[in-house]
């Protein structure tokens, strides 16, 4: 008997129960879905994709994996597992016939920091920062007495009770040494009256100084209507870690009130100087402290908020790693810090931070507690 023959008698005896046909691929009846079984991870690891099909008028959910195509955002397909080459965060999504699945991100870090241990695993009594955002620029000639005012409100006892942004964009950044393209997103999201002006949290409270008149009472003011003394909703442990390519957070969120959170980290750059700062009178009013430069994940003025986490619920954990590129030689990364924004939705509906935490590039810090 010839081979092929043989072969082909052989491959009708076991149809059904081996299969020797290929097995086609049913046609997409609804929406795709891509997810990871890992979000983070270091240099040498691997991430295992995971695609499934909801049909659209049964509601039945497939693992339809072995069928989509992944591709990351410069379209270039991938393997499945992936493995990264080089540390930076990516982005992938799933194709399956003409359906288009959800994007996913993967933080790659060359070393994972490491997060301080919680000293106090019962305690859900966290101090709380708002974020305080001053929006800023090198040709405004009032923004050196708002410097002025936020220096002295460092020496009140409300200085545990926020940590500072300063946005250089907008009308008055031309040619502004702190400008970037997260800053213009801040701006344009929040849209300041005039400048400086200053923001508490995304949606708080808002004090101008236009004029130069003095701003440290109003902040105050402010700062009693935004600041939860009795404690904030989440509290956040974290660590920090770079290079002149990229800068690494891990962060730890942990819940005292049971909502849906989002978490972003933004990267913030201290000692840029501006000779050409206007209105300047004091050497100190030509150096910018905590300029905005880059925000994690991709962001819009739509979404300076970060992604959502999910559901924490009260006195559970939740782990996040972020990846923060470099995308200018002009930024000095050993002059940089993270700062980690949780927020939740309001009364309006709107995503609103409910705490912050700040931490310099080499160093941790760990859940903030209110003092007894």
């Amino acid at each position: 008997m010839k081979i092929t023959k043989f072969l082909a008698l052989l491959c009708a005896a076991v149809i059904g129960f081996v299969g020797c046909e290929p097995e086609q691929a049913p046609e997409p009846t609804g929406k795709i879905t891509l997810s990871a079984d890992k979000t983070t991870l270091q240099l040498g690891e691997s991430v295992t994709f995971t695609a499934t099909m909801k049909d659209a008028e049964t509601g039945e959910t497939t693992d339809v994996t072995k069928y989509v195509s992944i591709y990351d955002s410069q379209l270039n397909k991938i393997s499945n597992p992936w493995t990264p080459e080089t540390s930076g965060s990516y982005t992938f999504n799933a194709t399956y016939g003409a359906e288009s699945s959800n994007n996913v991100t993967i933080t790659v870090m060359a070393q994972m920091p490491e997060v301080p241990a919680d000293p106090q695993p019962e305690n859900l009594a966290f101090n709380h920062r708002v974020v305080l955002i001053d929006h800023t620029g090198v040709n405004c000639g009032y923004c050196p007495m708002m410097t002025e005012s936020l220096k002295l409100l460092e020496e009140t006892d409300w200085h545990i009770h926020y940590n500072e942004v300063t946005c250089h964009a907008g009308s008055m950044a031309g040619g502004d040494p702190g400008n970037s393209a997260a800053a213009n997103a801040l701006n344009e999201m929040q849209e300041p009256d005039g400048y400086p002006n200053l923001n508490i949290n995304f949606y708080g409270a808002t004090v101008g100084n236009y004029g130069g008149q003095t701003t440290v009472n109003k902040v105050i003011a402010a700062f009693q209507q935004c600041v939860k003394k009795d404690g904030a909703d989440v509290g956040i442990s974290m660590a920090v870690e770079g290079d002149n390519s990229n800068i690494y957070c891990a962060a730890q969120v942990k819940a005292n009130v049971t909502k849906e959170y989002k978490v972003v980290a933004w990267l913030l750059e201290s000692g840029i100087k501006s000779d050409r700062q206007a209105g300047a009178t004091k050497d100190y009013h030509k150096i910018y402290n905590y300029a905005l430069r880059n925000i994690s994940g991709q962001y819009s003025k739509n979404n300076v908020a970060g992604e959502s986490v999910g559901v924490i619920e009260k006195g559970q954990t939740y782990d996040v790693a972020l990846s923060l590129p470099i995308t200018s030689t002009k930024w000095k990364w050993e002059n940089m810090g993270v700062l980690v924004i949780v927020s939740a939705k309001d009364a309006n509906n709107r995503w609103e931070v409910v705490n912050s935490s700040y931490c310099k590039v080499g160093e941790s810090k760990a859940f903030e507690y209110i003092a007894e």
